[in-house]
């Protein structure tokens, strides 16, 4: 995961990730399938948007891969649509969600 700054519009971000994608030999792949590269918007701004792209994505909240790497990011996070906490988040988390991540 990495945060970065940019003054993209977010259609243009989305392209580019994509581009992104493509030069690091992403393929297309049936959906859900193991990928060579895969760039996801996590937060784009506070902001929610459900067009072309929805953002926080709807089950983010609910997927430690996402969760935990997010937290070494910014601690203070909050779900833009729940206005919840990420600590919070995490907490709601199953047991074997936070112990498979921590066995890596």
């Amino acid at each position: 995961m990495l945060k970065v700054k940019t003054n993209f519009p977010r259609l243009q971000l989305i392209k580019k990730c994509k581009e992104i994608e493509v030069s690091l030999g992403r393929k297309k792949t049936a959906k859900n399938s193991p990928r060579e590269c895969d760039i996801d918007i996590i937060d784009y701004n506070k902001k929610v948007i459900n067009n072309k792209i929805i953002l926080p994505h709807p089950r983010m909240h609910t997927r430690n891969f996402v969760l935990l790497p997010l937290f070494e990011i910014n601690k203070d996070w909050k779900h833009p649509i729940l206005k919840v906490n990420i600590r919070k988040l995490i907490s709601s988390l199953s047991n074997s969600d936070i112990r498979s991540i921590k066995q890596i």
